[in-house]
Order: structure tokens, then C-alpha cells, then sequence
């Protein structure tokens, strides 16, 4: 795997702290960065297989390949490293070419399964990908394959809109045909999230009727008093309650990106007061520390998505401490592996949380007019 990533330490990767954008002064974020994406290769969490890059469910050569949904979250980190590699010394942009041409082992059909030569696809995967995919087009502009990536945006988003019923709730997966399934947030606000860019980019007012659909929906059936996502409506229309990170995020998304396309004032507002409310919801009883990194993740992409709109200082803030944590406590001073003081974890460990928190480590050292073209 040699050239796949250059290293940066022979250990710790700790640093002195640098200036990164927004005045803010923290340890080099970029070099925690590779530093941790070096250790998914280390530790056989990505490796090479034939022509392509495997990405593993957990560390080690006897563990199995992962399901989509890490997968998609290792493609969205290296997009994140790509955009920070800009003389190209890195090689980045070949990794994501490398690992897009991967995930064609998952695809079915328009769509992606949850593993190679499935057949039930999930909604939320597929919006999940289809998000990478605008990412890599935008980030990728005028290199050969960006056209590549928007047809692989457009071909998944017909799996996703599929999912949407009637009512413009979009569930969680596929089922047998007349047979009702949940409806969850993580399903419908990303994608919003894809209809959204996919509008912006090509004009196609269909994307713009699916997502008002969708957003009414989710509103209407999942909005807690308190101005937070509630996770899911069950096929019986039991509301299931609970509270996770990465559903305001996508929720606070969505409405960015409503209003760059509209210039609807009042979204932007709703997103700031999901922005907050999700602050202090998740600064009580720890529970930032016991989320999975995977949620949080897709939580702070999306805030920073919002400071790009309107400066969110406080959001910032709670970012840099949760990473400074994640470092000095989370991490294995031997493994380099985030398994470490009680962290919260959605896999135990393997690819997809640690993928997530070098999304982060990357996303800590973007400057502000970068933050638009996240996904």
C-alpha cells in the first residue's frame, strides 16, 4: 500500500496548535486527520483487493467486508481529505475514484444493497451515497469523471424517491409490494438533503416537488416541541421518540440548502433553532460523548454547512472540544483506534465511526467557503 497515504508521525500525531479558519487555534487538524485515515490501512480496515479498495467491518485481515452504509461514510472521508490535498501530493482524488469504483460491487439494480449481491435496499443508504456523489461532483469539477458522478446522483435518487409513499415520508427500506414499512427521519431528511443539490445543480423541478413533499412530511409526523427530530413512525403510526444526533443534522441540511435555493429567510431560521436546540439537548448528561461518531458526524457536517450561512461560534466550539476529547481520551495510544474513555460507537470500533471522525478532523481545518460543497 505503499504512496496510498503519506504519513505524518510515527505515533501520536499530536502537534503544536496552529491557527485553522475562523480564529480559532487548535492542534494541526489536517495531520490528525491522516494520521487517523492512516490507521484504517494499518489496521486492514481499508485494503487494496485486486484493482479495487475494500473497506472491512472491523480491524484485522479475518474480518468481513462491510456493509454500504460504513462504506459510504469511508468515501465521504476521503472526499473530505481530497479537498484539503491540493497540490495533489496525496493522491486523494485517485482514492475516491478507487473506492467509487468499490462501491459498484454494491450496487443492485439503480440503487445500492446493503452488502455485494444483496437485493433489499435501504433508503437511507442510497440517500447516503447519493450525497457522496454530489460531493465528488462539485469537489471534482472539471476533472473527466465529474459528469460520472452526477449520473450516479441522479440514478440513485430514483431509488430513493421509490421509497417516498404518498403521504411524502420516505422509508427506511425496501419491503414486500402494499406492505407498510417505517418512515424515518434518517430516511426523508437526507433526502431532502439529495433532491435539494440535485435541484440546485440541474434545475429539474421534479427534485424541488419531492423535497417540499418530504420536508412537509417530516415536520408535520416527527417534530418534537422542543424543535427536534424524532427518529421514526412505525408501520402501526407509533412514533418512536428517540433523539440522535445525525437526524438534526440532516434536518439543519436541508434547510440550508432551502434556503440558498430560495432565499427563504425562515429556513434558515428553523435550521439556527434546530442548530441550537440540538446544542443543548446533546450538552446535557454527556450524551455528545455517547452518540456514535457516525451520527455526530453527520450532525457537525451539516452545522458547519449552517456556519457558512450564519456564523454558529458556539457550534464550533462544541466541535473543537468533542475532537480534543476524542483524542486524548478516545484514542489508543498503541492501536490509534477511537475505542477508547467510554466513547459512544455504532460498530464497535470498525470503519464507519472511525471513518467519521476523520470527516471531522478534516472538516476542523476547512476554511469557511469550502463548507457549501460538504455534503
Amino acid at each position: 500500500m505503499t504512496g496510498f497515504v503519506r504519513r505524518f508521525f510515527g505515533g501520536g500525531g499530536g502537534g503544536a496548535p496552529v491557527d485553522v479558519p475562523d480564529g480559532r487555534s487548535i492542534v494541526d487538524p489536517e495531520a490528525r486527520a491522516r494520521d487517523a485515515w492512516r490507521i484504517l490501512h494499518d489496521t486492514s480496515m481499508v485494503r487494496r483487493g485486486g484493482r479495487q479498495l475494500l473497506v472491512m467491518d472491523g480491524p484485522g485481515r479475518q474480518s468481513g467486508v462491510a456493509a454500504v452504509w460504513p462504506m459510504s461514510q469511508v468515501v465521504a472521508a476521503a472526499l473530505d481529505l481530497a479537498r484539503l490535498d491540493i497540490d495533489g501530493s496525496h493522491g486523494d482524488a485517485a482514492v475516491v475514484d478507487d473506492l467509487g469504483a468499490t462501491l459498484e460491487r454494491y450496487r443492485w439494480g439503480d440503487g445500492y444493497a446493503p452488502y455485494p449481491g444483496g437485493q433489499e435496499r435501504y433508503f437511507d443508504d442510497n440517500a447516503w451515497v447519493g450525497l457522496d456523489f454530489m460531493q465528488a461532483h462539485g469537489q471534482l469539477e472539471g476533472r473527466p469523471v465529474d459528469s460520472l458522478w452526477l449520473h450516479k446522483a441522479k440514478r440513485t435518487f430514483g431509488v430513493v424517491v421509490a421509497g417516498q409513499d404518498d403521504d411524502g415520508g420516505v422509508r427506511w427500506k425496501e419491503g414486500p409490494v402494499g406492505q407498510p414499512g417505517s418512515r424515518n427521519t434518517c430516511s426523508t431528511a437526507p433526502a431532502i438533503e439529495l433532491a435539494l443539490r440535485l435541484h440546485a445543480v440541474t434545475g429539474t423541478e421534479r427534485y424541488g416537488h419531492v423535497a417540499e413533499r418530504a420536508d412537509a412530511w417530516l415536520w408535520r409526523e416527527l417534530a418534537s416541541p422542543a424543535g427536534l427530530l424524532w427518529d421514526h413512525v412505525d408501520a402501526g403510526g407509533t412514533v418512536e421518540r428517540t433523539v440522535w444526533s445525525y437526524n438534526q443534522g440532516a434536518a439543519i441540511g436541508a434547510d440550508v440548502l432551502w434556503w440558498r435555493l430560495t432565499g427563504d429567510g425562515a429556513r434558515l431560521d428553523r435550521a439556527t433553532a434546530t442548530a441550537a436546540s440540538a446544542l443543548d439537548h446533546f450538552a446535557t448528561g454527556d450524551l455528545w460523548w455517547r452518540q456514535p461518531p457516525a451520527f455526530n458526524a453527520i450532525f457537525f457536517r451539516n452545522l458547519l454547512s449552517l456556519h457558512a450561512a450564519q456564523p454558529q461560534p458556539r457550534g464550533l466550539a462544541e466541535l473543537d472540544r468533542y475532537l480534543e476529547r476524542v483524542w486524548r481520551e478516545a484514542r489508543d495510544p498503541v492501536s490509534g483506534r477511537f475505542t477508547g474513555g467510554g466513547i459512544g460507537h455504532y460498530d464497535d470500533g470498525g470503519s464507519l465511526d472511525h471513518a467519521a471522525l476523520v470527516q471531522l478532523f478534516a472538516l476542523q481545518a476547512f476554511p469557511v467557503e469550502w463548507l457549501p460543497e460538504v455534503s
